[in-house]
């Protein structure tokens, strides 16, 4: 977003970013050991498009998601010296309709702006089961994963999607014995066979070896009850590799609670002035049924938004 307000000429001097890290976000901290499935053109071409004053890398293939957001952490370089930086993270963003303000609550202290972007980013979905889970971050990351698995521990997996796909075969490498369940009508969808969102690069090559039965894993649908309280109850760990959902705010207007989670899918609007974007709010894809969470998509949904959000 800052990289759009900079390019739109929008004044940053009155811009402030709250933000506990300023390290590049999840995307650096935590998801360092995943590959994105996103060709580094498709981003490139995306940043291109939205912002053509930038001068940027050729870069082929796909990268990790650190290099992505280490890249953009670049380029907003210059644009976030001008800035007021706070580093902190917000509680409670508070409306007070008559002054057509927001009170912006982080840490012990209170902001007053104008206008609001909220992109809190998200946590993974997890059920709530009495089980010993291994987080999705460390059993997307090999290194990590090998201080909890031992070979011939049994591990179930929530979600075959593109991290499942990375976690059951880091979970069959470390010797485990795994069961996946997927929620859809068969196990994978292929970005090959016009699936939207389905999976490729290295998921699809995970996908494809374990149909061929070169990953070990047994493979069972949620419709299927008693076959998954039986590999549930055996199992030693489980991981839940089924999408993330929102870093929630506590959202009010003139002091009322609102939903937090409400919003335009299409505009990324809140309420008064104020906008959500990222994987809290992802927007809606053109077909209007799916999300949309690529860099790239982002980009482009927030570029639409700026002349409403630049507006003085």
């Amino acid at each position: 977003m800052l990289l759009l307000l900079h390019e739109a000429g929008y004044d940053l001097s009155t811009v402030s970013i709250i933000d506990p890290h300023f390290d590049g976000g999840d995307l650096a901290r935590r998801w360092t050991a995943v590959q994105s499935n996103t060709p580094w053109s498709k981003t490139l071409n995306a940043l291109r498009s939205t912002c053509p004053s930038l001068q940027l890398p050729s870069l082929n293939g796909t990268s990790k998601l650190v290099d992505i957001a280490h890249l953009i952490r670049e380029l907003a370089t210059p644009a976030l010296k001008q800035v007021a930086q706070i580093q902190g993270i917000v509680t409670q963003v508070n409306y007070i309709s008559d002054q057509q303000i927001w009170n912006v609550q982080y840490d012990t202290q209170t902001l007053s702006v104008k206008k609001l972007i909220l992109a809190p980013g998200g946590e993974p979905k997890a059920f709530d089961l009495p089980m010993s889970s291994i987080p999705l971050e460390i059993a997307i990351d090999k290194a990590r994963l090998q201080h909890y698995v031992k070979p011939g521990d049994k591990a179930v997996v929530f979600g075959t999607l593109h991290s499942g796909t990375l976690v059951i075969r880091n979970l069959a490498d470390a010797g485990a014995d795994v069961t996946a369940f997927y929620k859809s009508a068969k196990p994978f969808y292929w970005d090959r066979d016009g699936a939207y969102d389905g999976i490729k690069e290295e998921a699809a090559q995970i996908a494809d070896d374990i149909v061929a039965g070169r990953i070990p894993v047994k493979l069972v649908s949620y419709t299927d009850t008693p076959a998954v309280i039986r590999a549930s109850c055996g199992a030693k760990w489980v991981t839940y590799a089924m999408g993330f959902q929102p870093r929630l705010v506590d959202i009010r207007i003139d002091g009322t609670p609102r939903s937090p989670t409400e919003y335009n899918g299409t505009t990324g609007k809140l309420y008064y002035g104020a906008w959500g974007f990222g994987i809290a709010y992802p927007n809606l894809a053109p077909d209007g049924i799916h999300r949309d969470v690529s860099v790239a998509a982002f980009l482009e949904h927030m570029k639409r938004q700026i002349p409403e959000i630049a507006q003085t």
